[in-house]
């Protein structure tokens, strides 16, 4: 209200040409809108990688944690061996039991921080672990008091694990297809890349920023920061780069 944003609410973009200076921006509703710079600061969250198993889609499955103390006295299966998958895994262990399985030997692709802390919970037995490990497929066919069955491939065999739901945090990926519809380009063919961008965060298509996860820059501190250098450089403002 104080700086009369233009904000338009329900509005999906369907597609976007042009370049600096001349930008068409469609909305699904058959709308255009026109625009000298776009700023695609939409994140990886429509695109997160599920398990890829038999019952990835149960309703005790989920993909993203908002909140661990809406659960309490839960046995639940944390899925990802990275900062999310740990982080959520520590959040959780403070009112339920929980496992955490990641398919490498070790947790070498989280933080420091949080591999101490991981490291101390177990070592007090309040998480879980399971390494080497994959999940073979999913189903409610649990044990009473339990909803879901966990099939696990580990380096001993087969293991169930009878909880009451699964987190996985497997990461997510860039909407590569409607990026390259747009005319962004990417530096290979790896779908875990990103496009190039300058150092104003500017893709190869003249006037179009790209920020956030959606760059590879996964905090939200960062994708804060970027927002605003790439509006003091829209504006011509010298801006040093908070990195």
């Amino acid at each position: 209200q104080r700086y009369k944003v233009n904000l338009r609410l329900g509005a999906r973009v369907a597609g976007i040409k042009g370049e600096r200076g001349d930008f068409q921006v469609t909305l699904s509703s058959g709308q255009t809108l026109n625009a000298e710079f776009v700023v695609l600061a939409i994140g990886l969250q429509g695109n997160i990688n599920k398990l890829g198993v038999q019952g990835e889609d149960l309703p005790s499955v989920q993909y993203q944690l908002n909140d661990p103390e809406e659960f309490k006295d839960e046995t639940i299966v944390v899925v990802g061996g990275g900062d999310a998958g740990v982080e959520n895994a520590l959040a959780l262990a403070q009112l339920n039991r929980v496992i955490l399985i990641n398919r490498e030997e070790e947790f070498s692709r989280c933080k420091e921080g949080n591999f101490n802390m991981l490291q101390a919970a177990i070592k007090a037995g309040r998480i879980d672990t399971r390494v080497s490990t994959r999940i073979d497929y999913i189903d409610t066919k649990a044990e009473s008091g339990f909803l879901t069955r966990v099939v696990a491939k580990t380096p001993e065999g087969v293991e169930i694990i009878n909880c009451n739901r699964v987190i996985a945090r497997l990461g997510a990926r860039p909407p590569r297809d409607w990026l390259e519809s747009l005319g962004i380009k990417f530096p290979s063919s790896d779908l875990t890349s990103v496009p190039e961008l300058t150092e104003q965060y500017e893709s190869n298509v003249s006037g179009m920023h790209i920020i956030g996860a959606l760059g590879g820059a996964p905090l939200i501190k960062q994708a804060l920061n970027q927002g605003y250098e790439v509006i003091e450089h829209i504006l011509g403002n010298p801006v040093q780069a908070a990195d």
